[in-house]
């Protein structure tokens, strides 16, 4: 059973997706040069690397946890999001089954536990990463920052950038449509300050799931039971928000959203570096580890790292709720070279005219797929996985005059440097479909070239008997 991060570790060492460096390390940059080369070995099948001798510090590190598509299946397997919606399209979908699903996932929480831990006043005892050569300094990759709404109670988990200033002191950079920026505007509205928790390392239900876009409002807590298939263990924190109980790791502190400072420039998942502004700033007030703890980071950059497992993994786990959303959709794929936001493909089964650019519209109408910068819509014959078949579709079945959709000053990706101005820019929607006359084709669209398939499988028959 894996019920935390160790568990998770040994899991990935029984598997074989584990290696063990032994040599000395340095945090600075070494660390990044192993896990780059690792995640660029084997793109969707990358091994986890466990960093034992990390130079000046006595805590271990470990990255890539998510370089596997093969383990991200095999854990997240159960009845979960993907088979509830599934069930829910299909109208097979059991009512009583899926509110026990529902209130199996509620999260439990627990007396602290932070006596067994020990208590440090900063953050001088992590070994935080520099992880690119201009970046503006350290900052811890992969925490689970956890913030309580001011003004319903609500928790929000979410993966965001925290530069190291000091040992008490860090950035903060949650975009403002996240959900902690979310709560730190309503403790601005309300002229408070915003008391947070950190979280650094846990099972990997609870790290997945942070990473997750999911609606704001929805607890990322339950959507982690309902992968896990029973209750999140959080423990209270004393006046900061609860925490998984499995955490290694947990720096608790405060935001106070009137305090702003520059941020960047840091190595991003675009593979450019990030343009520096002004974010949030978190004052650490204490922090506590665990008995030997281990440290969890985790490396983005130009393609390819565990973001482009994890994304594509995260992507086919909500098709179903796409899918459903918009019945024309029949398969959606973000290529990891697209940085997830700039460039999206759709297939669709055409029934009438637009329809294409309903299927867009909608795209860019749903939460984190709303800073789509470029959209394409296919038809159903085309494998939108297949560079060479997305490109066919573009080269022969687009007019630009007719079938390419500017639409200006809408918002965009903060990420997204080539904007005038940032988070404020422009979307493409390209509609690569077969056309008829109600969409002003006045001509008789060709057939495209294809072999019966009795010919193919009497042919392949041939074919396996040749010497050759």
């Amino acid at each position: 059973m894996i019920d935390d991060l160790r568990s998770y570790i040994e899991y990935l060492s029984k598997k074989g997706r584990l290696v063990n460096v032994r040599a000395p390390v340095d945090l600075e940059l070494e660390v990044t040069a192993f896990t780059d080369i690792a995640g660029k070995s084997n793109r969707y099948e990358s091994k986890s690397l466990l960093f034992h001798n990390v130079k000046g510090y006595d805590i271990p590190i470990i990255t890539n946890l998510f370089g596997s598509t093969s383990t991200l299946n095999e854990l997240f397997k159960a009845p979960y999001i993907n088979e509830l919606l599934s069930g829910i399209k299909s109208q097979h979908f059991n009512l009583i089954e899926g509110a026990k699903t529902m209130l199996s996932a509620k999260p439990k929480i627990v007396k602290s536990n932070l006596g067994n831990y020990t208590r440090q006043e900063s953050l001088s005892a992590l070994p935080i990463l520099k992880v690119w050569p201009n970046d503006a300094g350290r900052f811890i990759t992969l925490p689970m920052v956890i913030t309580r709404s001011p003004n319903d109670g609500s928790l929000n988990v979410g993966i965001y950038r925290m530069q190291v200033y000091d040992e008490t002191t860090t950035g903060m950079h949650w975009q403002a449509q996240k959900g902690g920026a979310i709560h730190s505007q309503e403790a601005l509205e309300k002229k408070k300050t915003l008391d947070v928790s950190v979280a650094i390392g846990s099972d990997p239900y609870n790290i997945v799931s942070a990473v997750a876009p999911l609606p704001h409002g929805m607890n990322e807590f339950v959507f982690s039971g309902i992968a896990r298939g029973s209750s999140t263990i959080l423990m209270e924190n004393g006046k900061y928000p609860p925490v998984p109980a499995n955490s290694e790791i947990i720096i608790n502190g405060y935001v106070d959203p009137s305090e702003k400072r520059m941020e960047g420039p840091f190595g991003d998942h675009t593979g450019y570096y990030s343009i520096p502004e002004e974010c949030d700033v978190f004052h650490v007030e204490n922090v506590y580890l665990k008995k030997k703890p281990i440290y969890v980071a985790s490396v983005v950059g130009y393609p390819w790292h565990e973001d482009a497992v994890i994304g594509k993994f995260l992507l086919e786990y909500m098709k179903p709720l796409i899918t459903m959303v918009n019945e024309s959709i029949i398969d959606i794929f973000l290529p990891p070279e697209g940085a997830f936001t700039n460039l999206c493909f759709i297939s669709i089964k055409k029934r009438f005219p637009g329809e294409a650019k309903k299927a867009m519209f909608s795209v860019l109408g749903l939460g984190q797929l709303s800073f789509t910068k470029m959209i394409i819509a296919v038809d159903d014959d085309i494998d939108i996985r297949d560079q060479s078949s997305g490109m066919w579709a573009l080269s022969t079945r687009v007019d630009p005059e007719r079938d390419i959709q500017i639409i200006k000053n809408t918002a965009t990706d903060t990420l997204d440097h080539v904007s005038n101005v940032s988070a404020f820019g422009s979307k493409v929607m390209i509609d690569a479909t077969r056309k008829g006359k109600a969409e002003g084709y006045n001509r008789e669209w060709p057939q495209t070239i294809s072999m019966p398939d009795d010919i193919l499988k009497e042919v392949d028959k041939k074919w396996k008997s040749l010497n050759h």
